[in-house]
């Protein structure tokens, strides 16, 4: 099995360090890496922790390096095999039902945990606290105990992700803590020196009690935080270890026909009035009120992308006219059912084009039977996918053209999607287009994207620009206040 030098480099990092942080830039195949690295270091068994969709693909990369070797996935439907040597896989949902008997497979041995996209644990979840540690119920009475977390309990753990930090430092917290590194003993601590953290006050109207909550979303004291990660993370990019074919990444603006302007336009009227009815919400909207917030942006953004279907439609058909692979990805399952029943369509002088789609609601069996159609059937020419669900752990290198109908909060679950084409495997030049619809928000969430990349950069790359870090919220409700401003003035 012929490896790339910076797999090589991997896998020795991750057999020396032996609790580290994989986090080679998406693309780079820190599987395969992990794969090799717990299949000769681990004699008593590996439990790989993944997303659901994940698992057939963790299952072919494993028989691909050991094709003897015992392989389980496990579930909620079936009956668990015997403990003993082998693999185990099991998807992050259902970890605290399988908890008890993944106490039975380290007590037979299983000694190595693999976290693939591990950045599903950055968060206070039920998935977290059984990979880290904390408090849970006790299924015989449903009283809670402290539990010390699985990754305490295992001689090796591997957390891979290309995305350390989606957002913010303290989202690296519970990696550390899960490798047993020391800023992962106190989250207090970490959150005041890496995350500027605060005790916020949240006034509310009578007779509700005000709102007191620690403020982890700053990011402070960073040049210091990566030499203290330096030595148990390992960050690779492409463009530093492989060499290829170019990835161009271009804004496609698209300007609102009438009818979408008037759409828009009512949409924004009733954001407006949803910020002067609420007054605090708009003026503070951390914590409990972010929510309320966000589905009203969420109204704004979803008209947006439905805005731009007839330009994407034609794009597509004519990259497919010339003959290249297309992706496209999107938030919402009404884009993506829209431009699949659009493209399906015979028109004058155009045949229709066959394409797949992935969402939250497909299983790991049509995901993986979606990916390989793709890749293999010269007749499916098009890939439509929600950002998250098939932005992450697919390789869908016969696309040429990466095209996304509206955007995320954060810049690395698009940087993922993309290097869904652009990894390796890729032979020719990837064409990334971002459709922005002109003068709507879009265009501001396109700034915040970029100015996140620079706090990204000072973690991982070592890079800064002296800029002050602010959470998405800060920026955006900046930019909200002036675009009000700007319309009352």
């Amino acid at each position: 099995m012929e490896l790339f030098e910076h797999q090589r480099t991997g896998i020795a990092f991750l057999k020396k360090v032996k609790k580290a942080i994989l986090a080679d830039e998406m693309g780079l195949g820190k599987t395969r890496q992990a794969i090799i690295a717990a299949g000769e270091e681990s004699k008593g068994g590996v439990l790989v922790v993944c997303p659901a969709s994940l698992k057939i693909n963790w299952l072919r990369e494993i028989k691909a390096v050991y094709p003897t070797d015992d392989i389980h996935i496990l579930t909620t439907t079936e009956l668990d095999p015997d403990p003993g040597e082998g693999w185990w896989i099991v998807n992050y949902d259902i970890l605290e039902k399988k908890l008890e008997y993944i106490e039975q497979l380290i007590g037979a041995g299983v000694k190595t945990l693999v976290l693939d996209e591990a950045h599903y644990i950055k968060g206070k979840s039920i998935r977290a606290t059984v990979i880290v540690g904390g408090k849970i119920k006790k299924k015989s009475d449903k009283t809670q105990m402290m539990f010390d977390g699985i990754a305490k309990k295992m001689e090796r753990v591997y957390c891979l992700t290309g995305t350390p930090l989606m957002n913010r430092p303290i989202e690296l917290f519970n990696l550390l803590k899960a490798i047993g590194h020391d800023l992962g003993r106190v989250r207090s601590y970490f959150a005041k020196r890496y995350c500027g953290a605060f005790l916020k006050t949240i006034i509310r109207r009578s007779p509700f009690p005000p709102i007191r909550y620690l403020d982890e979303s700053g990011a402070t004291n960073l040049p210091e935080l990566r030499r203290q990660i330096e030595g148990v993370m390992l960050r690779r990019k492409k463009k530093d270890v492989l060499d290829l074919p170019a990835k161009i990444v271009s804004i496609m603006e698209c300007e609102l026909s009438h009818e979408w302007q008037k759409t828009y336009d009512s949409a924004w009227d009733d954001y407006m009035r949803f910020l002067a009815e609420n007054p605090e919400e708009g003026r503070d909207v951390e914590g409990i009120l972010m929510a309320r917030h966000l589905v009203e942006i969420t109204k704004l953004k979803q008209v947006c992308s439905r805005s731009k279907m007839a330009r994407m439609v034609a794009d597509i058909r004519n990259a497919v006219e010339q003959g290249q692979k297309v992706i496209v990805f999107s938030q919402y399952t009404e884009t993506i059912r829209q431009i699949n029943d659009a493209i399906k369509e015979k028109v004058t002088g155009a045949d229709p084009i066959f394409a797949v789609t992935l969402t939250g609601s497909d299983d790991m069996d049509a995901r993986q039977k979606a990916v390989d159609s793709f890749q293999n059937e010269e007749t499916i020419k098009v890939f439509i996918a929600n950002i998250k669900a098939g932005g992450v752990g697919l390789t869908l290198t016969e696309a040429s053209i990466v095209m996304f109908a509206d955007m995320e909060w954060s810049p690395e679950i698009h940087a993922q999607a993309e290097d869904r084409a652009h990894r390796i495997g890729q032979e020719g030049t990837v064409n990334v287009y971002y459709y922005i619809a002109m003068g709507t928000i879009e265009e501001d969430i396109v700034e915040i994207l970029n100015a996140k990349k620079d706090v990204m950069n000072q973690i991982l790359e070592g890079k800064t620009t002296g800029k002050k870090a602010e959470s998405m919220q800060e920026a955006f409700l900046k930019m909200i206040a002036e675009k009000v401003t700007n319309r009352e003035s």
